[in-house]
């Protein structure tokens, strides 16, 4: 029970500091406005950390998994509300933003995994226990490079 009090405190602080750090930036740099309605849903994100490093603890998978799908639910109709009650969460330049950041992302990830590929090609002959490491990485840029060759192909048609 102990245990348990002194974690939310913990979570209790580390929301309240982390609230109070976004205000403080958001008077700073202006959007005050947009920040604060954002406030909310970083707030949920904390606590869906909470709960699921809590169930991963207890080794509940199904709390786990049901914190993931209940978060995303409430902070999805969360945005749907803000949007309806007219605040504008995108524009064309978040858009064109969050595009260039994915592609970004996408290419250090299918690198850095391509180096991981090479490293643990030449170090699973010397240690074998890497083999399933290597094949992991192998499989994951191969379904990480099939998957953006298909969503290019099917977006050059529909756009």
């Amino acid at each position: 029970m102990n245990e348990l009090i002194v974690n939310f405190l913990i979570w209790a602080l580390i929301v309240v500091s982390l609230t109070s750090i976004w205000l403080y930036l958001s008077k700073k740099f202006g959007d005050e406005e947009k920040k604060k309605a954002l406030i909310p849903a970083v707030i949920v994100i904390l606590t869906m950390g909470y709960i699921m490093g809590w169930a991963v603890s207890k080794e509940n998978l199904a709390t786990a998994f049901a914190t993931l799908i209940v978060g995303a639910l409430i902070i999805q109709l969360y945005y749907s509300s803000l949007r309806r009650k007219g605040y504008v969460l995108e524009d064309e330049r978040t858009l064109r933003i969050e595009e260039i950041s994915a592609r970004r992302t996408l290419q250090v990830f299918i690198i850095t995994l391509a180096f991981i590929v090479i490293y643990l090609s030449v170090a699973q002959q010397r240690n074998p226990a890497l083999r399933d490491a290597f094949i992991l990485a192998e499989v994951l840029l191969a379904a990480v490079m099939l998957l953006h060759m298909a969503f290019r192909a099917y977006y050059s048609r529909v756009m």
